[in-house]
């Protein structure tokens, strides 16, 4: 086999001295000396079998530096009967490369650089959106055929390949889309924006032809993209769509329990968990106290969960980042869509200000619950929710756009006198930029709020209020080097207010107790290079560097060894107090075993410094308190490590992951027993700190496209915690330790009309206390507690059906209407919230709360919410 790297000269020093020597010769006396010969080849591999059949068929020799000529590059070339200097001249366009033909030799050499240093190069440039809307489709491929390299679009659609100047073949594809080929001459760099048509319906097994995002050429680790689709076939509970609860087919994540929103991940505790709507942060998204989430999925553009391994650009939180982008509003044409089930009635209207340039959107849900509570008791006087989200964009010319848009929601339950209500207010205001043709800006202010009321005299207003809010400028930059090699960095400073609780009224109330409001800033710069190194190697680092400062006015208590208070120190405003630096680096290394094969591993660190302080593990409440990090309390680290193993077969749509993770968490918060959390001016010294360690495997293999799709994973998993002042120090599970768990979720095209759905459950069940033993103090039973989570609930399972008929039999029509039937927990599974030891069965087979349990048997209740529970929905869209 010829030795393509090295040259015919005897000794590859002498190889150094020759070269700058002949490097004067020109190129066109070098082609008039080449053999006249054609030849006719077919190469798809790297460039070094390329030049390897071309000196086979040709004739000749070649000699290059391969510190210079990246022999190991991928291309796909082919010719019939074409000219030797033809063939030359395509590798030498394609590749930026010169020949000269020096004694029977061609020697390949750099293309010769501009005056700036750079290569010359071509940059193609735009972005991919859905040609019926204009909505961005993120994460769309841009595969140059001839070179076997490409891209795929960043958060706004945007893509960017930089190639040597040539006739290319380039292909863009988007999952459940018809992809798009053109030939495109790039002489010169051009902007093209690219509009995908929606793939139609059908009732065979589609091949899939066009490449698609490859989970295993990815140089990422730990992330699932979950599409607005995905949502919509998956059962629901009262026929309602929901964002947060379709988290529950990704293995690692698990859901509290039938019903409630709150999730944990990978042995995180709940507010560990960050929720951003278009780079706002949403601090609680749930309504009716944790049954339902904020997000209105049709509202939705795209999804993504990062587990732990978030880019540098998120952070802020130890386990996850749920990232959701909302659709910025059709610039095509005025649509609008809408639906009403038992729960709510929710109604959408988008259009364009004008057509390509500028669109609006308008979505709007409340819930339709009052009257059947009021039927139950008639004390209730107000129980409902609501969501409102609002998108504008405006393209100004083609390297500027800006948006707008604005979520609020609320949750109002009241009766006579008494009652509790919460709202999640998010903003953004985006500017999007482009610098030439590789660097992309998109800067964004960002408002978020939450406030808790809880009422104790309606009349007078008297009401405890916590809050948070933040305030954020960030900028984010993406730098399209070239395909497969690319830069993002930006910083961001961040405001923060905190009210840990106090009691509000109209009237005048003595002896109130007082928190400190306490206010934050924080200062971030992050980067992350994203390179593949050669056809088998891949690396993604990054770090994130933040300084987090405590400022005035405010006052702190210091407390003792056994926390108690010892000291309270006040800080004027503007002090700044207390300051904590952080690093947070992340490594993520690829290898690929072939083309949709690979393994990889990833480190990463993440810090968190607000907090929630809540006491409760019932699913269902919204009373919640955020503190920063300060001179009580840390941030929250956490150090990942990750394995993982990939596959995609992408001519049938599906996909494998297999992931190993293993995470140290430190100054994780827990509570003293009995702990007050309500007006308790001393709230801190209720919190004890100490270290948590999760451990498992994930699995999981989806189908996404095709008359069949679908999800199944499974995960083993472990979550414990150490405290030195709780379980006398011992390790304990964490609520979220449940160790084994199945999610199945499937979605069948039955006809051109009919969608079924299929979503089964089953986890190991929760930790719990219970008590060891009883005795009697003062006529009164009194529980002994031993090991902190001593037991477990049942395991949990249950079977979820779904069918949707579209009411149209011609679906080309602008108005179309379906209805969608569910039924949650099709077998009346009885899934335990909770258990108690409080009765006893005496003889007569009668139940009594056990003052003297002398005379009866004890027995334990179960408490469930939902068995066998069906809904129906209407659903419509106007075109």
């Amino acid at each position: 086999m010829l030795n393509l790297r090295a040259c015919s000269l005897p000794n590859q020093r002498w190889r150094w001295l020759v070269i700058p020597a002949i490097c004067i010769c020109l190129q066109t006396f070098a082609q008039n000396n080449l053999p006249d010969v054609s030849i006719s080849l077919e190469v798809n591999g790297s460039l070094a079998e390329l030049l390897e059949a071309i000196a086979k068929k040709g004739g000749v020799r070649f000699s290059y530096n391969p510190k210079k000529i990246e022999a190991a590059q991928t291309t796909k070339y082919s010719a019939v009967n074409k000219k030797l200097t033809a063939v030359l001249s395509d590798l030498a366009d394609r590749f930026g490369i010169r020949y000269t033909l020096v004694e029977g030799q061609i020697i390949l050499k750099p293309e010769k650089k501009t005056d700036k240093g750079e290569l010359q190069t071509i940059t193609l440039s735009g972005t991919i959106k859905d040609a019926g809307s204009g909505e961005a489709l993120i994460g769309a491929s841009v595969l140059v055929k001839e070179l076997q390299t490409g891209t795929v679009t960043n958060g706004f659609g945007f893509y960017s390949v930089t190639v040597p100047k040539g006739k290319y073949t380039v292909t863009s594809s988007f999952l459940g889309y018809q992809s798009h080929t053109a030939t495109v001459d790039l002489g010169a760099s051009i902007q093209q924006d690219i509009a995908l048509k929606e793939d139609l319906p059908v009732l065979e097994e589609v091949i899939v032809s066009n490449p698609l995002p490859d989970v295993a050429q990815e140089i990422a680790v730990s992330n699932t993209n979950v599409r607005p689709k995905t949502v919509e076939d998956r059962p629901a509970l009262f026929g309602e769509m929901d964002v947060v609860k379709s988290l529950e087919s990704i293995p690692g994540v698990k859901l509290h329990s039938d019903g409630s929103t709150f999730y944990y991940v990978r042995g995180g505790n709940r507010d560990e968990n960050l929720v951003l709507m278009d780079d706002a942060p949403i601090y609680n998204p749930s309504h009716m106290l944790g049954l339902f989430s904020t997000i209105i999925p049709d509202a939705v553009n795209d999804i993504t969960l990062y587990k732990g391994d978030m880019p540098a650009s998120l952070g802020g939180r130890l386990s996850s980042v749920l990232d959701v982008r909302t659709k910025k509003g059709n610039d095509q044409r005025f649509e609008a869509w809408g639906s009403t089930g038992l729960i709510s009635t929710k109604i959408g209207v988008e259009g364009p200000f004008r057509k390509s340039a500028s669109s609006f959107l308008v979505s709007a849900r409340a819930s339709t619950l009052k009257w059947i509570f009021q039927r139950i008791n008639h004390d209730v006087k107000q129980f409902d929710f609501h969501d409102f989200t609002t998108k504008v964009n405006v393209k100004i010319n083609p390297e500027n756009r800006i948006l707008f848009s604005l979520y609020t929601g609320a949750d109002n339950y009241f009766d006579t006198n008494n009652g509790i209500s919460w709202s999640n207010t998010a903003g953004t205001l985006r500017w999007n930029h482009l610098f030439g043709d590789r660097l992309f800006m998109n800067t964004t202010l960002a408002l978020s709020g939450y406030d808790y009321f809880l009422y104790t005299d309606v009349a007078t207003n008297t009401r405890w209020n916590s809050h948070i809010s933040n305030f954020s400028v960030k900028s984010d930059f993406s730098y399209f080097i070239r395909p497969e090699n690319e830069l993002t960095f930006g910083l961001s400073a961040n405001g923060y207010t905190f009210n840990p609780g106090n009691l509000q009224s109209d009237t005048t109330i003595s002896f109130l107790p007082t928190l400190s409001v306490r206010n934050s800033v924080e200062f971030v710069l992050y980067g992350n290079h994203e390179v593949k190194l050669n056809e088998r190697w891949g690396v993604n680092y990054g770090a994130r560097f933040s300084v987090w400062s405590d400022t005035g006015e405010s006052f702190e208590y210091v407390f003792d060894a056994n926390h108690n208070p010892i000291d309270t120190l006040y800080y004027a405003k503007g002090d700044n107090y207390k300051q904590f630096v952080n690093i947070e680096p992340r490594f993520t290394l690829s290898y690929l075993l072939n083309d949709h094969a690979s393994v990889k591993a990833s480190y990463a660190r993440n810090v968190q410094n607000v907090h929630l302080i809540s006491n409760s593990i019932s699913p269902f409440t919204s009373l919640e308190v955020w503190l920063p990090s300060s001179i009580n309390i840390k941030p929250e680290t956490a150090n990942q490590a990750t394995v993982g193993y990939y596959h995609s077969w992408q001519n049938i749509g599906t996909s494998f992951t297999a992931e190993a993770f293993y995470k140290k968490m430190n100054n994780q918060i827990d509570y003293s027993a009995h702990a007050e959390t309500l007006l308790n001016p001393l709230l801190e010294r209720e919190l004890r700190f100490g270290k948590a360690t999760a451990y498992g495997i994930e699995l999981l293999a989806r189908k996404d496209e095709g008359r069949l799709r679908g999800w199944i994973g499974y995960t083993y998993s472990r979550a414990r915690r150490r405290f030195a002042d709780i379980n006398e120090g011992r390790v304990y599970n964490a609520y979220y330790d449940r160790p084994h768990q199945v999610n199945l979720m499937v979605s069948y095209d039955l006809s051109l009309r009919w969608n079924l759905g299929m979503n089964w459950v089953y986890s190991t069940g929760s930790p719990f206390s219970s008590p060891v033993s009883f005795y009697q103090y003062n006529g009164e039973e009194v529980p002994v507690y031993g090991q902190k989570n001593n037991d477990r609930l049942p395991d949990y399972h249950r079977l979820d059906l779904s069918a949707t008929v579209k009411l149209n039999k011609n679906p080309e029509k602008r108005f179309r209407h379906s209805l969608s039937f569910s039924i949650f927990n099709v077998y009346g599974r009885k899934n335990a919230l909770f258990v108690n030891y409080n009765k006893t069965e005496n003889s007569n087979g009668d139940f009594k709360i056990p003052a003297d349990a002398s005379d009866g048997n004890r027995v334990t209740s179960q408490y469930y919410l939902f068995r066998f529970t069906p809904s129906i929905a209407y659903n419509f869209k106007w075109l």
